[in-house]
């Protein structure tokens, strides 16, 4: 046993948290604010940015062409005009996707030769500092040295690392969740939760992420339920955005598994949010982990209010706007169980999975 961990995030919580802040000029001259079109601007963070950068006179460019699932061309080319433009540091508002975003552009500046693939096979110069801007609960990006980016070529999601990536500062204002509607609200505390349970089934995992998983995943199943019942005010955005983060903090120690391998190819093929991709698999994945690791998946069930993987199933797929329905049939399970099964993250389970072993769960759920 051991309680190795490590997380150099710096962690400013409640309302108001980001608006407030006044250290900006710690970091640098000028920032690169990197956000998607609508969201950083609808829930106030982006005018929040602006007024605080100019109340410490540090200048700044906004980079807002980060789509969903950002493209690894779309934050190469963002790294390009951070470099060009003397970027000290950026400012990433959003949820995992500006959020992602913004530690690739981070990275791409200070590496100006690098064409977009190099990022996942060469060295590279650490990356320039990053503030992180939350405005979803679910991704934990904020808290984690991850960045997922889409890869046309592989036609797939792929990630890179590095501690170099872990924000400097995270903020967390529940407030700049309330934007948020109902489905996104769900499937993004369902990507948390994965999150947890995940982490809780690695090799990686140990006392203090354990601690943080069985202490996150009844936040946020609590907060599921109060979002099913109707409850979408403060103080659910609030349970729901810390325990999101704690979650984030789960897999900075552990990574996740097959969940989310293969959560990728129906976000990739088929459009499917990111946490609603992740239902689909969640409910087996604990059932697969039960069987040489049965206490803990008990703990699991406990945890989540639930019997067992069935009654798991139904909480995940309970929310109208965001059904578990068809998706996709035989041939297609078979497809993506043989791609899921390469990637590298799926051998950090306590309990690894073989190839027909996750095709049969496919076959289960989408057929």
């Amino acid at each position: 046993m051991n309680i190795d961990f490590f997380n150099s995030v710096k962690v400013l919580s409640g309302k108001d948290c980001f608006k407030n802040y006044a250290d900006f000029g710690r970091w640098g001259k000028k920032a690169v604010i990197v956000c998607g079109k609508r969201s950083a601007r609808l829930c106030g963070a982006l005018d929040h940015a602006i007024a605080g950068l100019t109340g410490c006179g540090v200048e700044y460019l906004i980079f807002d062409r980060v789509e969903p699932n950002p493209l690894v061309s779309t934050c190469h080319e963002g790294g390009r005009i951070a470099r060009e433009a003397g970027a000290d540091f950026v400012i990433g508002i959003g949820g995992g996707s500006p959020l992602d975003a913004a530690k690739a552009v981070a990275a791409f500046a200070a590496n100006p030769d690098f064409e977009p693939e190099d990022i996942y096979t060469k060295p590279r110069k650490p990356a320039l500092p990053l503030l992180a801007v939350n405005t979803t609960a679910g991704t934990g990006s904020e808290v984690t040295p991850y960045s997922i980016m889409t890869v046309p070529s592989l036609e797939n999601k792929k990630s890179f690392a590095g501690d170099d990536l872990y924000a400097k500062v995270a903020f967390l204002d529940p407030a700049y969740t309330l934007s948020l509607p109902l489905d996104q609200t769900y499937a993004t505390a369902v990507d948390a939760l994965c999150h947890a349970v995940e982490g809780y089934f690695m090799k990686k995992a140990n006392p203090v992420s354990d601690a943080l998983a069985e202490k996150c995943i009844p936040m946020l199943c609590e907060g599921m339920r109060r979002v099913l019942a109707g409850d979408l005010g403060f103080d659910t955005r609030e349970l729901l955005l810390y325990a999101s983060s704690m979650a984030g903090m789960v897999i900075s120690r552990t990574g996740t598994g097959f969940v989310h391998s293969t959560g990728y190819m129906l976000t990739y093929y088929h459009g499917l949010s990111h946490g609603h991709a992740n239902a689909y698999f969640l409910a087996d994945f604990v059932g697969f982990m039960s069987r040489e690791n049965p206490i803990r998946a008990e703990k699991v069930f406990a945890l989540c209010g639930v019997k067992d993987s069935e009654e798991l199933w139904r909480f995940l797929g309970a929310c109208p706007a965001m059904p578990l329905g068809h998706v996709f049939d035989a041939d297609l399970a078979d497809k993506y169980a043989a791609r899921t099964i390469t990637v590298k993250n799926v051998g950090n389970a306590v309990s690894v999975i073989t190839e027909p072993e996750l095709r049969d769960i496919l076959r289960k759920r989408c057929v």
